[in-house]
């Protein structure tokens, strides 16, 4: 599977920003960067790839694992809320 930039920016770019490594391969951090205690759900503020299909196939793992984490959180009840 072939994957352009643009089609990676299309897709990610809400999220992530996304540029080519000056060592070579690609990178993407998240445009709003999660805080500690996310790193214990398996979550990244950086992922990388040698190609973009393999960014591609990085970014989409992260966008299972958020899913994930969604759905494991507990909702928070009427009293649990802050006004």
């Amino acid at each position: 599977m072939s994957v352009s930039l643009s089609s990676l920016k299309n897709e990610y770019g809400r999220e992530w920003t996304i540029s080519d490594a000056v060592s070579g391969g690609w990178y993407a951090v998240r445009r709003v960067l999660l805080p500690d205690p996310n790193n214990e759900r398996r979550l990244s503020n950086v992922r990388c790839g040698r190609t973009l299909e393999e960014l591609a196939r990085n970014l989409a793992e992260e966008r299972g694992l958020e899913a994930t984490c969604l759905a494991d959180a507990p909702l928070r009840s009427s009293q649990q809320r802050v006004s």
